[in-house]
């Protein structure tokens, strides 16, 4: 994204320095890891530094008109490797996410945080909002890119970031999601786009389907909310916990559950045919599922790194449960007579985000990995619960980072 120099606005024309000279910092090289703006897909925001600005010229203090409570969202994908509150000192509520390879990004004065140290944390995703916190005069974003720990120039959607300028935000990513979407028994891919708006674009029958649901900050969710044998799609207020699903007649009653920072799921839990709500709670690596009858059972599986996924592994109409980490999938079953099964199986990499479905039609889930650098899909089919996938197939879809 090129960088472009604008005429100050009135409301940064105090944050300018006049009289120094800011461009003689050396610039450095691109991030290895992908990163945008901290801010959702569309904002424009004045991004601002000074010689002398601590710790480094390379830290960036992000403004917009109003900002005060404006949500700051992760500009990479990585682990948040800190989580700190300073009070009236310093940086005052920050966050620090591990992108790897030496990599990491700050957060810094906020007024809230929705994540827990060691949670995966995906691109585009609500980390918190910004804030006064710390040693400041007045609301903004201090944002930092590290590398071994030492400030670096920043980057954003490939190009050097120009200080004293304004920039709008593309962090408009891709999250996978997958269901029956043309009713032929056999599930299909799609995401969730985060655009200026949230859109669910999905594969039916090799041609795109838009469906505009939620907002930019939401978590999607699939179900079939109404028992039709139609998936629809659905949101998760990431702060409010309320689910907002869409029917086969419009908008269904919002339902709210979970605590802030959960991530949403869905399934059937008692197997009547209507997909249920639940949350996967990364602090306490807890699955909590809601019945309709709104009663909640807990099931703890994986850990804070986990990322929650759900399917019917058996084929028995009963959605189960299971975590991915890195490649490395933890499957969790429990049978009609009561036992439980747990398995592994491998499938993806790091970096890579989980999909589920019914791949082959056979009535059983199916594992799947969607790699955000390429929008490729790799799906792994197999009989229940078998040891082996029968085939692994590829499919691009979707818009790589």
């Amino acid at each position: 994204m090129p960088s472009r120099r604008t005429a100050r606005p009135a409301w940064v024309l105090a944050l300018v320095v006049t009289g120094v000279a800011l461009t003689s910092a050396a610039a450095q090289a691109m991030p290895a890891a992908d990163q945008e703006m901290p801010f959702p897909c569309g904002q424009e925001w004045y991004g601002s530094s000074r010689a002398g600005h601590s710790p480094s010229y390379w830290s960036v203090d992000w403004n917009a008109p109003d900002d005060l409570g404006k949500p700051v969202v992760a500009s990479g994908a990585g682990v948040v490797s800190r989580v700190e509150d300073l009070g009236s000192r310093s940086y005052g509520l920050y966050v620090v996410v591990d992108h790897g390879g030496g990599e990491s990004t700050l957060y810094a004065h906020l007024s809230a945080e929705l994540v827990t140290v060691g949670q995966r944390i995906d691109q585009g995703e609500l980390l918190g909002r910004v804030g006064e916190s710390g040693d400041v005069t007045g609301p903004h974003l201090h944002y930092e890119q590290r590398e071994d720990g030492r400030d670096q120039q920043p980057w954003f959607h490939g190009k050097s970031f120009t200080m004293n300028s304004s920039l709008t935000s593309r962090d408009c990513v891709d999250t996978p999601v997958a269901g029956d979407w043309d009713g032929d028994g056999t599930d299909e891919v799609g995401v969730f786009r985060r655009g200026k708006r949230g859109a669910f674009r999905l594969d039916v029958s090799d041609q795109v389907r838009t469906a505009v649901w939620g907002t930019n900050l939401d978590e999607p969710v699939i179900g079939d909310w109404d028992g039709d044998g139609v998936p629809d799609p659905g949101v998760r207020d990431p702060e409010t916990g309320a689910f907002d699903r869409q029917g086969p007649d419009g908008p269904m009653p919002s339902v709210t559950f979970g605590r802030a920072g959960d991530r949403p799921v869905a399934g059937d839990w008692d197997g009547d045919g209507v997909t249920d709500l639940g949350v996967w709670r990364p602090a306490d690596a807890l699955f909590l599922l809601r019945s309709a009858d709104g009663s909640v059972r807990r099931v703890s599986l994986g850990s804070t790194g986990s990322l929650p996924v759900t399917g019917d592994w058996n084929g028995d109409g009963v959605t189960d449960l299971g975590v991915f980490d890195d490649g490395s999938w933890s499957l969790r079953l429990t049978r009609a007579d009561g036992t439980t099964w747990s398995g592994t199986r491998t499938l993806g990499g790091p970096g890579d985000l989980p999909v589920t479905g019914d791949w082959d039609g056979d009535g059983a889930d199916d594992l799947g990995v969607w790699r955000p650098s390429t929008a490729v899909f790799t799906l792994r089919k197999a009989a229940p619960l078998a040891a082996r996938a029968t085939s692994i197939e590829t499919e691009r879809f979707g818009r790589p980072r």
